[in-house]
């Protein structure tokens, strides 16, 4: 069997159908210093904050692997951010924040396209795709582990961005899920992340 390019246009389309998406605006990220993931009495908790509380009660429901992707609405606003990411590196690898590399793609709006595996922390009743959006957004106490960090650059930028969410019902195996993140990557071409 010969497969064609409209398949994987399919599964795509299917894909981006279902998605679940949560809009906010960068400006609202509060410093990341004041900032953490869990409740520790010392800080306040990016999961309870006024802004982020209901996608992350979103999130915490979800339990099954997920596909996710930033976006913004155009490709110029895509750009901007970009272009504020790169010329952050140096001081984020300063700060110890690990971001995404660089790649050649442009003319896109996203920014970001990534998995994550199924699993569910009881302890924080915390699912794991939220604690990759924790990382994500830069509240992750540890800036070694590789995400976006956006309350350390993407504040002042103050554009409006979109986290898309894609649940899958069936428990894929890892080399499935690498495949969907590979042919959404290569359909919607992320201005940051190897692909």
């Amino acid at each position: 069997m010969l497969l064609q390019t409209h398949n994987f246009d399919e599964v795509i389309e299917t894909l981006i159908n279902n998605a679940q998406s949560f809009s906010f605006n960068l400006k609202d990220l509060p410093d990341a210093f004041e900032y953490t993931a869990n409740l520790n009495p010392n800080h306040k908790s990016i999961r309870s904050h006024q802004t982020f509380k209901p996608i992350f009660d979103e999130l915490d429901a979800k339990k099954n692997s997920c596909l996710y992707w930033f976006e913004l609405d155009d490709d110029i606003n895509c750009k901007t951010l970009i272009d504020l990411l790169n010329t952050s590196r140096l001081s984020l690898a300063e700060k110890e924040r690990i971001v995404p590399v660089a790649n050649k793609n442009c003319d896109s709006n996203v920014l970001y396209v990534g998995i994550r595996r199924r699993g569910y922390t009881q302890k924080w009743k915390l699912s794991n795709i939220s604690g990759r959006m924790i990382q994500h957004l830069g509240y992750y106490a540890k800036g070694s582990t590789q995400g976006l960090q956006l309350a350390y650059w993407a504040a002042e930028a103050g554009l409006d961005i979109k986290l898309n969410v894609v649940q899958f019902e069936e428990d894929f195996p890892n080399a499935y899920l690498e495949a969907f993140e590979k042919i959404m990557a290569y359909k919607l071409k992320p201005l940051c992340g190897k692909h």
